[in-house]
């Protein structure tokens, strides 16, 4: 049986494209201040990086015996995100732009599959100017019923781009969105974070897309 060629990258967006994980947690940690709730940063990438805001707001509100519109939460929540990203409070992961770049000039097809709002991953692309290498490519937590770990957010995104699974590679960095690219059957790259500690099988770990990394990168993909 020939070996697909990879043709399309898939990106998981938080933690791989923007360094954001912890400004996440501030804003969670703003508004549910008023409740008397914290989340330390181990337990926040151990169980929450990845999982979208209503999910988290849920848990937290059930687990202290909290009640409160979540709606209205999730809501308040995205506003205060935003606002964060908007005084300049957010930063892309190093290297990013020139991997971008060299995936652009090679022709390899790019997306983004993230379990985010589309709002939030629109503003962090316009505020970084990365907008232009994604497009209309994205695939945020608003599009789907089903969550990573379920393999519906990659392959939505492998459908959206024109690609097999088997011609894509997932970058994640959470064991929910590891899980999700292993079960969409596509090749997975991890990008090391607190999150990550327990993402299981993957194919190549990097720590950024700085030149070395992304030699890494090049050489797994023209391997297939």
């Amino acid at each position: 049986m020939s070996i697909a060629m990879i043709c399309a990258i898939l990106f998981d967006f938080d933690g791989v494209v923007i360094k954001s994980e912890l400004l996440h947690r501030k804003s969670f940690l703003e508004l549910l201040k008023p409740y008397g709730i914290n989340v330390s940063i181990k337990r926040w990438y151990k169980e929450f990086a990845g999982t979208g805001s209503r999910s988290i707001i849920e848990r937290l509100l059930k687990e202290h015996k909290i009640d409160a519109d979540i709606d209205q939460m999730t809501k308040k929540r995205k506003e205060i995100y935003e606002l964060k990203v908007k005084n300049g409070e957010l930063s892309e992961m190093p290297g990013v732009r020139k991997f971008l770049e060299e995936l652009e000039a090679k022709g390899v097809k790019r997306a983004i599959v993230s379990g985010s709002h589309r709002t939030n991953v629109m503003l962090a692309l316009k505020t970084l100017d990365l907008e232009r290498y994604f497009g209309s490519y994205i695939v945020s937590g608003d599009d789907l019923k089903e969550r990573k770990p379920a393999p519906e957010p990659f392959l939505a995104g492998a459908r959206l781009i024109g690609a097999k699974p088997d011609e894509c590679i997932a970058f994640e960095d959470s064991p929910a969105g590891a899980q999700s690219a292993r079960n969409a059957e596509m090749k997975l790259i991890i990008v090391k974070s607190p999150a990550a500690e327990n993402v299981g099988k993957y194919d190549l770990l990097i720590t950024n897309f700085t030149k070395k990394n992304r030699k890494k990168i090049w050489d797994l993909i023209n391997k297939n």
